[in-house]
């Protein structure tokens, strides 16, 4: 990249996906600003929180705090914080909400800053995180596609059609318009379904998508980089465990392989992705039902699996960064050619302490894995300190165990 570092900002909630993707641009020799998205406020303006795990990363030079629901925040703090006279600095958002955000606020932003795009237009990427929309052209491509409604929610009011099949599945129709993952769940008949449509409207107007259920006999995902007219999809990530609780839909425990067997299906991917004309790092969810392969959805950042691909050796972020900035990709591995299993810890030690798995599930897990998300021996601090949170977490738990509250006497 020259003489002069390629900067680079990573903006995202979960700190083991920042993690990922600041260790993928370190291999390219970019400097990396890190924006973490919290939850956590203390008077309105000033935050409240601790350096999260990925932060400790020896490739990270500066750390921001921006609440996660603080869209204006973020893009003044970009431009306030971020910004470089020297240089144009390649923003990676890893979360639906940064993506739109900076989707949104494209024109105040692209004097000072790189970033995926489709078409260089402001809102095409929140047009695409429309499930309906990704469902449409999946069929239009020959995709298999569950059938599904949706239900407009508005002042906590809706109206349930008449062809909603039972069993079916609940989501929010575009994550980023809150609720999200909240949502997700299987209704048997309508009583359960109310019980959904009820939750969601607690928490705002939205729009629900509601798909037949299918029995999922394997889940599976595809990471992948597309320049706007050529598509990168390096492999197949299998999903072997399923995280629990509030991280639905991410991977525990996976696979990643060749795509032998698949080119069939990762071609109709390609297809999909140049028709969409995004810029990018991107994530495509898909399972098998009865022996069909079905598409599940598209995100347009880079998925909770993407970094064992990474670690085989295929850079997609990197990819992104030296596209944007105008250099040639020529000589980066595209194809991954040998098959490895990868375990997300925090995904595992969030199930331990929810309750999910035992504390032997929990070893076996990380036992079972060749390609660790947080362990790395070359930036060995962020393991420093997920090993001390999770001995807090162990030394918690078993206070709940042991200690109990004398009783009052009356």
């Amino acid at each position: 990249m020259g003489n002069t570092r390629q900067k680079v900002v990573i903006i995202g909630h979960g700190y083991t996906s920042r993690l990922a993707v600041i260790r993928s641009v370190a291999q390219i020799g970019s400097e990396v600003t890190v924006i973490v998205m919290t939850n956590y406020k203390r008077d309105g303006k000033t935050l409240n929180t601790k350096k999260p795990i990925d932060c400790y990363s020896k490739y990270v030079s500066h750390v921001y705090y921006c609440y996660a629901k603080d869209e204006e925040g973020l893009i003044q703090l970009l431009l306030d914080k971020c910004s470089d006279s020297q240089q144009k600095v390649v923003i990676i958002p890893d979360s639906d909400f940064s993506a739109a955000a900076i989707d949104r606020n494209q024109k105040r932003l692209k004097e000072h800053f790189l970033f995926p795009h489709i078409r260089h237009t402001s809102g095409a990427i929140i047009e695409w995180m429309d499930k309906v929309r990704q469902k449409q052209l999946a069929r239009e491509i020959g995709l298999n596609v569950a059938s599904s409604c949706v239900i407009d929610i508005n002042d906590r009011k809706y109206v349930i059609p008449s062809e909603v099949r039972y069993p079916c599945f609940t989501k929010a129709l575009a994550t980023v318009n809150g609720g999200g993952k909240r949502i997700f769940r299987r209704c048997n008949n309508e009583t359960e379904l109310r019980n959904a449509l009820d939750l969601a409207a607690s928490i705002s107007d939205m729009q629900v998508l509601v798909e037949d259920f299918k029995k999922i006999e394997t889940e599976y995902a595809v990471v992948g980089f597309s320049d706007g007219k050529e598509v990168i999809i390096p492999g197949i990530i299998q999903i072997l465990e399923m995280a629990h609780g509030g991280h639905f839909g991410v991977a525990c425990l996976g696979k990643v392989m060749p795509v032998n067997g698949f080119e069939e299906l990762v071609a109709k991917f390609k297809q999909f992705m140049q028709h969409v004309g995004f810029v990018g790092v991107f994530d495509i969810d898909f399972y098998q039902s009865e022996g069909k392969m079905y598409f599940g959805e598209l995100n347009l950042r880079f998925g909770g699996s993407g970094y064992a691909v990474t670690k085989m050796g295929v850079n997609l972020p990197g990819m992104l960064v030296k596209t944007v900035v105008g250099e040639k990709i020529d000589g980066m591995k595209e194809t991954l050619t040998s098959t490895a299993t990868f375990v997300n810890e925090r995904m595992c030690m969030d199930d331990w302490y929810s309750g999910f798995i035992s504390i032997n599930e929990y070893k076996n897990l990380l036992e079972r894995a060749n390609i660790s998300f947080v362990q790395d021996d070359a930036d060995s601090t962020p393991q420093k300190h997920f090993s001390l949170f999770f001995l807090i977490r162990y030394i918690k738990k078993l206070a709940k165990k042991y200690i109990k509250k004398p009783k009052i006497s009356q």
